[in-house]
């Protein structure tokens, strides 16, 4: 009993580092994303402490889902931090039609709401119904082209909060944005190219690289002004840090705690800028299909899980749909943290709750400690992050496609980024639709030739003994599968097929 007791124990404190890793990288993310929910141009004080606020309440619903609903016993939930586009084109939208006071707010804050329940709705039906492989059907180019465009809008995001002002491509955008703020974004580059350095030196062989470099970064910053002289009031006046926080006052935007519930006054809602958002939210809720599909697979690999992807859809619909209801944004089950925590060795209900209970303290007293987070490092966690996406969407799936398929990659990056969002979704469709149609009609007739049998070659007669005993006996022929294949293999049904094959291969086995 004893040694039970101890082993109980261990076992405990062995869950406190990797507890503590998520809890610390849930705040660390959730900085530079609560500050880039909204425009930069829309005059609301405080809404960096909204912000994290938003991203923490969002995280927390998801982790405690994941705890009872998902059969990984060590995922971790986030808020789906690629969606910030998103927000950001919604709130234009919001802007455009009621402008910046207390109505605009309480109009966003239902779009988000009712976006979050869309997004949960598919995900719930998709499991519902048994349709996990319906996203396999959007082409792989098409969504790679989305991946390219969201990263390089976060690439422009990272800019605008490391600045604080708004960038265009123009001129005078390129002036007042970069030029006059240069001072602002070079510590942000400097952190970036430290970090790519690290990354090629070490090849990629630590994963804790990333989350334990964000969490010296500070401590870096902070170090530099001292060697520097330069007091961090005055890094303050210079634009180096966030504004201080508001702790007292009862106005709308106060510290308080349930003041992200209370937005939302159906009286105030424009439901015509609910009309004219409602093309954005269709295409943030097909953005938002691509996420399970690929976090779920890679992490059952990496943590060695037979995956039930219907069971994880339902999750994260009750996720996303509960989070909806309470005018909040979306989530899902993050890749990355996931792995972090359970290379950490987390794992279990308990642990996981303890999570989320850790993320609560910080959305209780997060903001108060943002403050004395510079600028710079929210900056370089978006811009990292940007550029990856970038990275992946255009300069690594160079050689994964065609031309005409790589050709739709940029054309849907482009579109997204000079457009807008909704541009780029009809950018994808005409990409989809003419690669598909182009691939089609290359090869218009199937037969390439025909011979006579006498031409081909014959391994009759320096067959090895294994192979004679495949293939010269009944029994070694039994042995070989043969699948007869119809129509066009292409990536709507590549996937199902490869299943399908698998799922033969395992009853051929089974059967002996």
């Amino acid at each position: 009993r004893m040694s039970l007791s101890l082993g109980s124990l261990g076992y405990a404190l062995g869950q406190v580092p990797a507890i503590l890793i998520a809890a610390v990288l849930n705040f660390m993310v959730g900085i530079p994303f609560g500050a880039s929910y909204f425009p930069t141009e829309l005059p609301l004080p405080g809404k960096e402490v909204l912000g994290l606020r938003m991203f923490l309440f969002s995280t927390i619903l998801a982790q405690m889902v994941f705890t009872y609903k998902s059969k990984f016993d060590n995922g971790i939930g986030l808020q789906m931090v690629e969606n910030v586009p998103f927000y950001i084109e919604l709130a234009r939208i919001v802007m455009d039609e009621q402008g910046t006071g207390s109505e605009a707010l309480s109009t966003l804050f239902f779009i988000l709401g009712l976006s979050s329940i869309l997004v949960g709705l598919t995900f719930y039906l998709l499991g519902k119904l048994e349709l996990g492989r319906i996203v396999y059907f959007f082409p792989s180019h098409v969504l790679v082209g989305c991946i390219g465009g969201i990263g390089a809008f976060i690439c422009i995001t990272a800019i605008e909060v490391s600045t604080n002002s708004t960038f265009s491509f123009s001129q005078k955008g390129f002036e007042e944005c970069i030029v006059a703020n240069f001072h602002l974004l070079a510590p942000v580059i400097a952190f970036e190219l430290v970090l790519r350095v690290l990354i090629h030196v070490t090849e990629g062989r630590y994963t804790l690289l990333n989350p334990i470099y964000y969490c010296m970064t500070t401590p870096v910053f902070y170090f530099a002004l001292w060697l520097l002289g330069v007091s961090t009031e005055k890094a303050g006046q210079l634009g180096y840090f966030f504004p201080a926080l508001d702790t007292g006052g009862n106005g709308m935007l106060s510290t308080d705690l349930f003041d992200i519930f209370t937005f939302v006054n159906l009286g105030d809602v424009s439901f015509r800028a609910v009309a004219k958002a409602l093309p954005t939210l269709v295409s943030l809720a097909v953005f938002s299909l691509i996420h399970v599909p690929i976090n779920i697979p890679a992490f059952a690999i990496t943590t060695n899980t037979e995956p039930d992807m219907n069971n994880e859809l339902i999750a994260h619909g009750w996720s996303n749909g509960l989070s909806g209801l309470a005018f909040g944004l979306q989530n899902y089950m993050t890749y990355s943290n996931s792995v972090v925590y359970a290379k950490s060795s987390g794992k279990g209900r308990v642990s996981s709750i303890a999570v989320a209970a850790l993320t609560v303290l910080i959305f209780i007293w997060g903001p108060i400690i943002a403050a004395y987070v510079p600028r710079c490092i929210a900056g370089t966690l978006l811009f990292h992050l940007g550029v990856d996406l970038f990275k992946e969407g255009v300069v690594d799936s160079y050689h994964d496609y065609d031309r005409l398929e790589y050709g739709g990659c940029w054309l849907i990056t482009i579109s997204m980024v000079a457009l807008g969002m909704d541009a780029g979704l009809v950018a994808g469709a005409i990409a989809a639709l003419a690669t598909f149609a182009a691939q089609s009609i290359i090869n218009q007739h199937p037969v390439k030739g025909s011979m006579t049998a006498s031409t081909l070659r014959s391994s009759a007669w320096n067959r090895s003994l294994k192979a004679e005993a495949i293939l010269s006996c009944e029994k070694g022929r039994r042995r070989i599968l043969i699948c007869q294949l119809e129509g066009h293999i292409f990536f709507g049904n590549s996937t199902s097929t490869m299943d399908d094959i698998k799922e033969r291969l395992t009853e051929k086995r089974n059967a002996g």
